[in-house]
């Protein structure tokens, strides 16, 4: 009889998480993307177990403030930049029952690999990006109009939380636009980027 419960137990678990993480990413928002549009972004969606998600594609979304999405026609990405944080650059620990981490050195990487120099705006993202909670790992910069964007993915046991943020060079703080499940942003589109600043999200 044990046995039993504990296997309905189980079973309703795992119903409540894949009604919670199962249907991620399937719910969009009403809002015109000329008016209030911060950027729009291509992504690859990786097949999912979680999201039941069987084949991998390309998506193409609108981004306005606290976390808004919606679908939008294919376009042409912006000229952008692109660097690769390496591995190691982050030590995380536990404290307290949460995941945080320690910047153990600054480094980024060009699309050949190559090691660049880095600028004072780099430093306070780094120290930005150590703020965060949860293993981290495939943080880019994005470096596109003038503006940096940071993408990365973080740690979380049942899902691949992958998250796009933006520099506020003026509050020097990292605006998080939204946060995808296995869905790994490969273009940007520059809308109106001060609207985020109105963005509370996260």
């Amino acid at each position: 009889m044990k046995r039993i419960v504990l296997i309905l137990i189980i079973l309703a678990t795992l119903l409540g998480l894949y009604m919670i993480f199962g249907t991620r990413g399937h719910r969009y928002d009403e809002f015109d993307p000329e008016k209030e549009g911060i950027v729009d972004v291509i992504v690859h969606v990786d097949s999912s177990v979680m999201s039941n998600r069987k084949e991998s594609e390309i998506r193409y979304y609108s981004l306005a403030s606290s976390g808004r999405i919606r679908l939008t026609t294919a376009f042409v990405p912006d000229t952008a930049t692109t660097y690769t944080v390496p591995y190691g650059c982050f030590e995380s620990y536990v404290d307290r029952n949460k995941v945080l981490n320690r910047l153990d050195h600054m480094a980024l990487e060009d699309e050949d690999r190559n090691q660049v120099p880095l600028n004072e705006t780099h430093a306070l993202i780094f120290h930005r990006i150590a703020e965060l909670e949860h293993d981290l790992f495939g943080i880019r910069f994005i470096e596109t109009g003038g503006q940096i964007f940071v993408f990365l993915k973080l740690n979380v046991n049942l899902w691949t939380p992958c998250c796009l943020y933006w520099y506020d060079c003026e509050a020097d703080a990292l605006v998080l636009l939204h946060e995808w499940d296995a869905e790994e942003v490969v273009g940007l589109r520059l809308r109106n980027i001060t609207l985020a600043k109105q963005n509370s999200f996260d």
